[in-house]
């Protein structure tokens, strides 16, 4: 199965002139991998937004030599734009719009025919403001296009013996939303975070600010009730300014996608709602077994409602029909769109 998903993504990606927005995470190191393989012409582009890790930008051009693939940084200082400092709902999704926007206007843009991005399936089931911009910008998404979950990239890394890293995202989304962003905040849980990992042996580490309260998220938190550590921690964070330091007990949030089950259906809720018109679109081209309706679509039998619930009956293998289902939906646009 790994070999087939491989060869899936190597076929999707041969010989095809591409220009992949590179963060250096595991969905991006793949489709890296895959390229210098299979596309060795194509280019990564880093957007460097000021609000990233400090070791954000070394780590993207170290891999690239690594996998001898050109490479461009493009340098965007995110923190003198007032709209990203506000640090509003927005956020994710005007800074996704900024960065394809900065990539298009590379010099050598028109010189690739692919534009890539790393989403996969299972973000698909997120709230992910941002994959609206993948359309405004035509974004093609090869690891959707191949039917690939995050397991899957998980899997397929292990497999091939890939390294990436585990912290690429935007340190602003530390922040709670509403409360401006600076500099010093942004270095602040930087050097949190960094002193953290040296302490914790574990994959997903963050530090959540609300003001001067900071929350401790981590993959298995009750690990790390340890009273040394915690003193540790707890004199570190509070020697950076925080005044409360707490844990988040439920620990960090991983997509599973599990239906409640009521004997004769299936049925999962997304959370978002469904753009009815643009997915009936798709649902037409790939099945004419399907009928919109007022608040809901048919899909053969399954049923999509505008609100984000689905509901696929038992007689299906849950997994392979919601996976397939996922990419005909289109999200309903956001309200700051």
């Amino acid at each position: 199965m790994i070999d087939e998903k491989i060869a899936k993504l190597e076929d999707f990606l041969k010989d095809k002139r591409c220009i992949l927005a590179f963060s250096g995470g595991s969905d991006s190191s793949l489709i890296a991998y895959i390229l210098s393989k299979v596309s060795p012409e194509s280019l990564l582009v880093t957007i460097d937004n000021h609000m990233m890790p400090s070791e954000f930008i070394d780590y993207t051009r170290q891999k690239a030599k690594e996998y001898n693939l050109k490479h461009e940084v493009v340098d965007v200082n995110f923190l003198e734009d007032p709209k990203f400092i506000a640090n509003d709902k927005s956020r994710c999704f005007e800074c996704r719009k900024l960065m394809y926007s900065k990539i298009k206007q590379i010099p050598q843009y028109n010189d690739y025919d692919y534009l890539l991005e790393g989403t996969n399936i299972t973000d698909l089931f997120e709230d992910r403001p941002g994959v609206v911009v993948n359309d405004i910008h035509q974004m093609v998404s090869p690891l959707i296009e191949c039917d690939i979950t995050k397991d899957d990239v998980f899997e397929i890394i292990n497999h091939l013996g890939l390294t990436y890293s585990t912290n690429t995202t935007c340190l602003s989304t530390r922040i709670k939303t509403d409360q401006e962003v600076s500099h010093e905040k942004l270095t602040k849980v930087d050097v949190a975070e960094k002193y953290m990992h040296t302490l914790i042996n574990q994959e997903n580490i963050r530090l959540r600010i609300d003001g001067n309260t900071a929350t401790i998220v981590v993959d298995e938190p009750l690990e790390i009730l340890d009273k040394n550590l915690i003193e540790k921690l707890t004199h570190k964070l509070q020697a950076l300014g925080y005044e409360k330091i707490q844990l988040d007990i439920t620990g960090y949030k991983k997509t599973k996608v599990v239906p409640q089950n009521d004997g004769q259906n299936n049925t999962y809720q997304l959370p978002y709602e469904i753009n009815m018109d643009e997915t009936y679109k798709n649902m037409k081209k790939s099945s004419e077994n399907s009928i919109k309706c007022e608040n809901y679509i048919k899909y053969n039998d399954i049923l999509i409602y505008q609100n984000g619930k689905i509901i696929i009956p038992q007689k299906y293998d849950f997994s392979s029909k919601i996976n397939k289902i996922i990419k005909l939906l289109k999200r309903k646009s956001v309200e700051y769109i």
